[in-house]
């Protein structure tokens, strides 16, 4: 039974959609037509509800099934909430929220109960401690199934290990390049431990999508945001990896995603920021970009493949019209050129097609809100990510009313047969079956999960294994015959490093190798001096420490700045990449530069330890006599309070042993 807007039911017959009623005399129609009829009808009722809806609705018969499969086909983060307070909102506006979501508010599990949303992006500031994750995912699925239709949701995270890595509580490992650069002695070996401790943790925490792995080729040494990401610059190694890893997650009961569709690697514009361009040929495209996408279809069946943000003139050259009047090349994520006919019918993908967020630049400028959702559905999108922003109870109201705008403007799309309803629906039960296989609620209690999540995150094992991969990772840029030192004429070390966190682990790690090759009396007989960013030491004092060492050992850590890092737009504050910040990067970097100079003015030999994108080593290796290079190492605290990095552990082996640095570049860098 459904109603039109002045409440007078209408019956539907159960020999619909063959013939329709009219005046007492039978028509027959096409089943076209029908789903037209029923998409109008749905329309009416949305209508009507919207007009009398209050601004507290919570009920789900707020909805019509047409807008509940609305729902269930986009994905929300829930970073911030400010919920009222004494009935008042508690920030100016949405924009001003900055309260994280570590527990989940009622009006937030009401709004999920209610609208049958599909799916929940966390990130860093909703993972801070493992019972609290345990239990917060916990909370979104018991909200999850008290709606009307009683499914969990799909609960998604970057956890890509590198430079996007959500929760620090897990193990870290240095990233993709760090397992392309163990390639070549180790193959997939890396590229499958390294993912199967990532989705045995995310499992353990009740996280069952992870939005890894990236199989982007880079071939672009200026791309801001792709960078470490990427295992390297062959395409063929890159699939290679890249379906190693998916195998390695899905294995583990979590859904892989393959990203970004048809390929990042070659930009130089961050999507978080605009709007990048790949101006490859088609026969590039099909060889490079297009190549780890096709062979992780054809041998790792991912249950995921997220889109890009980016024009591809030689896959689609057709002009939209932004929402500024400016014709510009359609992006992947809104082109059914690249996403029904190349990915989904040419390449033979079956399974979800999910946007990259639809809050980045690359979208939001060009496209209202109601658009950009509509326009990747009618592309061939399953799942809209972060399509609407909830950040106050007021938002939840505009997110209803959102869900019914785009409810209607697809419903238009589809009577003007520009979009066919059995596609939709595909959709809907393409991610009903993927959830069927890897979504479920617990049977457990969250005390009984919590003991589970203990023993899994950051274990023992799973810590050897990060280890493991820093020590075949580690790459030797440049020697000059130093390595390995001889340890016979070391009496003073003299580190020079960011931070205090820095130097900390920069020493355990020194002394832990120190104490595999030499007596405790000889240890403690050498001296181990510093130079910090932030200290205070004159030119003096900094030329007596350096003339007095016998090698100086420096660290310094590069990165392309990129929203990935920290999360996405709602990071895009006066703060990000202030000038206080470049002020702060600048100060070490010059800081380096000066001791390694000073260094090799006073013939004292010079070892730097650098971490990050090997794009942007240049400039400092050529002042060092030595270059180690570790990718995306992380610092972490160890149950002893100990802070590790396991890239200044395997640095030091190599320093101090005979260690060999087999890490091979997997990329090539500029002269």
């Amino acid at each position: 039974m459904d109603y039109l807007p002045n409440n007078v039911p209408i019956s539907i017959p159960s020999y619909l959609p063959s013939i329709l009623l009219s005046n007492k005399r039978i028509y027959r129609v096409p089943s076209a037509l029908i789903m037209i009829v029923s998409i109008a009808l749905s329309a009416c009722q949305s209508q009507a509800t919207e007009k009398n809806m209050t601004n507290k609705t919570t009920s789900t018969s707020a909805f019509t099934q047409f807008e509940r499969k609305i729902a269930q086909r986009m994905s929300l983060d829930i970073r911030y909430f400010c919920p009222d307070i004494n009935g008042k909102a508690s920030v100016p506006t949405s924009k001003h929220c900055r309260q994280a979501v570590t527990e989940l508010p009622k009006e937030l599990a009401q709004m999920i109960s209610a609208s049958n949303v599909g799916g929940i992006v966390l990130f860093a500031e909703n993972v801070q401690e493992i019972a609290q994750v345990v239990k917060l995912t916990d909370d979104i699925q018991q909200a999850a199934v008290k709606s009307v239709q009683g499914k969990p949701l799909i609960i998604s995270m970057d956890q890509e290990g590198g430079r996007v890595a959500r929760f620090a509580k897990m193990t870290g490992f240095a990233g993709n390049m760090a397992i392309g650069a163990s390639y070549l002695q180790h193959g997939t070996h890396f590229a499958a431990q390294v993912n199967m401790v990532i989705a045995k943790e995310l499992k353990a925490l009740g996280i069952n999508n992870n939005y890894a792995p990236v199989v982007d080729v880079n071939t672009n040494v200026d791309n801001p945001v792709i960078n470490t990401r990427s295992f390297g610059e062959s395409a063929s190694q890159v699939a290679e990896l890249g379906a190693s890893a998916v195998t390695a997650i899905q294995a583990q009961g979590v859904m892989a995603t393959l990203k970004h569709f048809p390929g990042h690697g070659d930009t130089h514009v961050d999507s978080h920021l605009g709007l990048p361009r790949v101006n490859h040929d088609r026969a590039t495209i099909d060889k490079v970009d297009l190549a780890p996408f096709a062979w992780a279809i054809e041998h790792a069946n991912p249950a995921m493949i997220m889109t890009a943000h980016i024009q591809y003139p030689a896959l689609d050259n057709s002009l939209f019209v932004s929402k500024s009047g400016e014709k510009l090349i359609r992006p992947a994520t809104m082109s059914r050129k690249i996403l029904t006919k190349l990915l989904r019918e040419k390449m033979g993908f079956d399974g979800i097609i999910a946007t990259d967020a639809l809050d980045m630049a690359g979208i939001t400028h060009f496209f209202t809100d109601v658009e950009a959702v509509v326009e990747t559905f009618v592309a061939g999108a399953d799942l809209a990510v972060m399509s609407f922003k909830v950040r106050t109870p007021e938002d939840i109201d505009k997110f209803y009313n959102f869900i019914k705008k785009v409810a209607k403007v697809l419903a238009t799309r589809i009577e003007h047969n520009e979009y066919q309803l059995t596609e939709f629906e595909q959709s809907v039960v393409r991610l009903n079956r993927y959830k069927k296989q890897y979504v479920e609620v617990s049977k457990e209690s969250v005390a009984q999960q919590l003991l589970l999540a203990n023993t899994v995150i950051a274990n023992e094992n799973h810590i050897i294994t990060e280890q493991a991969l820093a020590n075949a990772a580690i790459t030797l840029l440049k020697n000059n015959q130093l390595l390995p030192l001889n340890i016979a004429g070391i009496k003073r070390l003299h580190f020079v490093v960011a931070n205090q966190q820095e130097l900390v682990a920069l020493t355990y790690a020194a002394n832990s190798v120190l104490a595999t090759i030499l007596p405790a009396s000889e240890v403690k007989n050498i001296t181990i001096s510093h130079f910090l960013a932030d200290t205070a030491e004159t030119d003096k004092q900094m030329r007596s420490l350096l003339s007095e060492a016998d090698v100086v050992i420096a660290t310094v850590d590069i990165k392309t700045a990129s929203l990935v890092d920290l999360g996405g737009m709602d990071d895009l504050t006066p703060s990000y990449g202030s000038a206080a910040q470049q002020q702060e990067k600048l100060t070490y970097a010059t800081l380096l530069k000066q001791q390694l100079t000073l260094a090799g003015k006073l013939g004292t030999p010079s070892i730097l330890i650098a971490k990050g994108s090997p794009f942007l080593i240049n400039e400092y290796s050529e002042l060092a006599d030595t270059v180690l290079l570790n990718f995306d190492d992380r610092i972490y605290e160890s149950e002893k309070k100990q802070s590790i990095s396991p890239g200044f552990n395997a640095s030091m082996a190599v320093i101090f042993t005979k260690n060999m640095a087999r890490g091979k570049l997997p990329v090539t860098l500029k002269n």
